[in-house]
């Protein structure tokens, strides 16, 4: 076996030192809100890397305890030298230690130890996943009526994607046959890997937690996928395993979010929303009106609200292009400069005082209504300061994603910006609704294959809606 030399290394030096440890003073504390830590933790990983480093001084070591920051580079061993310290901690014997080589940004080699059941599971890239030295296998013969599908701990840090897992068990529960939560990852893909139970979902990023039992369950012959059913790579937000195709596509569904609307044909659902941002969650586009019909002033013309609503949305060149169409001449490069400075620390000094009030009605509640629901949102605006005052607002913690005009994106009426959104968000464009207030932006969003909501004033033809404020449209919404 190609990691024969790395197997026998970790799985000695796994035994040595729950043997030296494992039966010692645990001295529980509290190492961050809802998490525990014990001094076998940190004993048994202290001695886990020394081993490693001793064996192979080139190698990565990413620690729960001691280098939890460290970056995956290289051959890389992920170490968790208690897999569900609070079980541990309070006397329930579902725990256990796990390790895992990660080569190319993939687990390679895998050991799972429980030391209840004194179990040894172990898998390697290719060469299968094996109970001592007996090869085992996902149950992928269940029927569904039967099947038991264990979840991680309700992820306490995003109450989003706790909602999302709560939501989850709703939807599975009537269609498989038992729901279990072990409290240990080590536990859940273990239980998977040898036939036990027939999938698992487990909440989490962090590397330890998952490396060794994603190559567990593939090489045991189990789907392992994100939470949305697409192939798992390291970075996304959970790991999702199932026995079988059809259990791996019920889980997908169990986390599928979306935005129901009513629309005059029906209801639409979208997975994805996509919202401009100065006026349609701010009501700012009056500012930035008010500070370009000043710069206008400064060469002696005039700019009307039925002009500049055209001129939304499309770029400080093209406001150039019309005042010069207007005018009647060439800008000089000066008059430019100067035109742009004036408009610039006009809106400024108007956005010094814009407060709570200047949010669209109802838009704080109705993107904390999509976040709870696991929507994915994402603002796209060519405003320069918009990222700021998001984070002013208070409102980064609902969105997923800020594109500003600083990215060097066409504008609108391009769908560039707009399809730079859904791709970050992870949405295929036509499943993607864009809220928008400006007739560029709407051409935009037609362009990339997207539905649109006007908001404000704006009508659209072949809008699924529109609505003046999210107060309005919130009754449309399920």
């Amino acid at each position: 076996m190609k990691y024969e030399k790395e197997l026998q290394t970790i799985r000695a030096a796994m035994e040595r030192a729950f043997a030296a440890y494992g039966g010692t003073e645990r001295h529980t504390r509290q190492k961050a809100a809802f998490d525990l830590v014990t001094d076998i933790d940190l004993n048994i990983e202290r001695d886990l890397t020394e081993a490693i480093r001793a064996a192979f001084p080139a190698d990565t070591v990413l620690g729960e305890e001691f280098a939890a920051d460290a970056a995956m580079q290289g051959r890389t061993w992920s170490v968790d030298p208690i897999d569900g310290t609070c079980n541990m901690a309070n006397g329930l014997p579902l725990f256990g230690m796990q390790c895992a080589l990660i080569e190319g940004g993939e687990p390679v080699l895998a050991c799972i130890y429980l030391p209840f059941a004194q179990e040894w599971i172990w898998a390697a890239a290719g060469e299968g996943c094996y109970l001592g030295d007996v090869r085992v296998h996902a149950a992928a013969d269940v029927e569904t009526q039967n099947a038991m599908i264990s979840f991680g701990d309700y992820p306490h840090k995003d109450g989003v994607l706790a909602a999302a897992q709560h939501a989850a068990v709703r939807k599975l529960y009537p269609k498989v046959g038992k729901i279990r939560m072990f409290g240990a990852a080590c536990m859940d893909f273990a239980s998977v890997a040898q036939g036990r139970t027939h999938g698992t979902v487990v909440i989490t990023k962090n590397v330890w937690d998952i490396a060794p039992g994603i190559l567990l369950c593939r090489e045991a012959g189990a789907v392992v996928t994100d939470l949305h059913g697409k192939p798992y790579r390291f970075g996304a937000e959970g790991v999702a395993v199932a026995a079988n195709e059809l259990l791996a596509g019920w889980i997908a569904d169990a986390f599928r979010t979306e935005l129901r609307l009513e629309t005059g044909a029906g209801t639409r659902s979208f997975d994805g929303c996509i919202f401009d941002f100065d006026g349609v969650i701010l009501d700012s586009e009056r500012y930035h009106y008010r500070a370009w019909r000043k710069a206008f002033a400064g060469v002696g013309a005039a700019l009307s609200e039925e002009e500049y609503l055209d001129l939304r949305s499309t770029g400080r060149e093209n406001v150039f292009a019309f005042l010069e169409h207007k005018i009647g001449r060439r800008l000089t490069a000066e008059e430019r400069r100067s035109l742009g400075s004036v408009k610039d620390e006009a809106y400024r000094a108007y956005a010094e005082h814009m407060g709570e009030a200047d949010l669209i009605p109802g838009v704080r509640e109705f993107l904390e209504r999509l976040r709870a629901t696991g929507v994915r949102t994402v603002v796209a605006s060519s405003g320069k300061a918009t990222a700021e005052l998001v984070a002013r607002f208070g409102l980064a913690p609902l969105f997923d994603a800020v594109l500003d005009g600083n990215a060097p994106h066409p504008k609108k009426p391009a769908p560039d910006l707009f399809l730079a959104a859904a791709e970050r968000i992870g949405v295929e464009p036509a499943r993607c609704v864009v809220f928008e207030d400006s007739p560029a932006g709407v051409k935009a969003a037609f362009a990339g294959g997207m539905a649109v909501v006007t908001v404000g004033a704006l009508h659209a033809e072949k809008a699924v809606a529109g609505c003046r404020d999210f107060i309005e449209l919130a009754p449309r919404v399920h």
